[in-house]
């Protein structure tokens, strides 16, 4: 008995002046961080594509409704003519005080330029214009042309027009 009572108060007092973690215990907490900092990244890039994809819609339907009132208040009751850097200048810079977007025109979230947008050029009775999304299923569009196929979601573009 007095050979493990001595062995137990050498491990006790080891223990109590060396306190620290095993090796496995390390592991294990190292091995948590890295599958919930692994989550949270997945997380965040897919929140802020999402984010600049909803920009981007709704900068392409501010444009559009800007679009319809300069038809409804122009004198020749025409759509402003060129393609999306033309018109959207147009609508900027319209003459008198009317202004159909606030300055300066819809910026891209993620590129430090106007849109990277495509489309067919506007004529004086009708425009459509298209963004490219990130997140390839959130779209109305499946060409970036304005002859594709139309759907609520799904695809990769986002596209306006008038008339519909």
């Amino acid at each position: 008995h007095s050979l493990l009572r001595a062995t137990a108060t050498i491990i006790l007092d080891m223990t109590a002046r060396y306190p620290a973690f095993t090796l496995i215990e390390l592991l294990v907490v190292v091995t948590i961080m890295i599958v919930l900092m692994s989550i949270g990244i997945a997380s965040f890039s897919s929140a802020g594509k999402s984010a600049r994809d909803a920009k981007r819609k709704s900068d392409m339907e501010t444009v559009r409704q800007a679009m319809v009132v300069y038809k409804t208040q122009s004198a020749t009751g025409d759509y402003p003519t060129g393609n999306y850097t033309t018109a959207t200048a147009t609508l900027v810079n319209a003459s008198g005080a009317v202004h159909y977007l606030s300055p300066p025109a819809p910026t891209d979230p993620k590129n430090t330029g106007s849109y990277v947008y495509s489309g067919t050029v506007a004529t004086t009775s009708t425009f459509c214009f298209c963004a490219t999304l990130e997140l390839p299923t959130s779209g109305n569009s499946n060409s970036n042309t304005c002859a594709g196929t139309w759907a609520s979601t799904g695809y990769q573009y986002y596209c306006v027009q008038q008339p519909y």
